[in-house]
């Protein structure tokens, strides 16, 4: 998987991913046919919108690591701290794609591949606690699968208690006259 980030922090990401996926989905289901009831045009303009959002959103957070991955990737290679951005134009219009340009030349998998390789070390020092938390939850899932198959042994064990009680209990009612 070409990621700046490990295999498992992917799949955790990309597992929240579908989640939300999915709730948006359902929200979509939900309130669409209230807002056309409200005006026709309203879901359209309300979803256009979280769009719209979304999409800026993601373009400065990808920005932001574009930015960083081809300062990086500069840095290490003896370009200096300025980077790709010398090689083009940097007007008005152009400023916001800049560090997108070099994925013209190369795809931008090639070029998130060099920037793990580069910080590795970096990169796996930030998610170490990610990786001991992940470690607690999976000792915290054994502990509490063991705690319910006590609590069901227990629950089973309360159940024949209650049985046996009832049946002493019937049995005593049927013997006064």
């Amino acid at each position: 998987i070409g990621t700046s980030i490990p295999n498992e922090k992917f799949k955790y990401y990309q597992g929240i991913g579908q989640w939300l996926r999915r709730l948006g989905n359902m929200i979509t289901a939900i309130l669409g046919p209230i807002f056309f009831g409200i005006d026709e045009k309203l879901p359209f303009v309300f979803f256009g919108a979280i769009v719209l959002i979304w999409s800026l959103i993601l373009w400065v957070l990808m920005y932001m690591h574009a930015k960083r991955i081809q300062r990086n990737i500069a840095f290490n290679s003896g370009g200096g701290d300025k980077g790709e951005s010398q090689k083009y134009n940097e007007s008005c219009l152009a400023r916001p794609f800049v560090p997108f340009m070099e994925t013209s030349i190369t795809p931008w998998h090639v070029l998130e591949q060099r920037y793990y390789a580069l910080n590795k070390e970096r990169l796996e020092e930030e998610l170490i606690s990610w990786k001991k938390a992940s470690v607690d939850i999976s000792v915290m899932e054994h502990r509490i699968r063991r705690i319910a198959a006590a609590l069901e042994v227990e629950k089973d064990q309360r159940r024949a208690l209650e049985d046996r009680i009832y049946a002493r209990v019937a049995s005593n009612l049927d013997d006064e006259p």
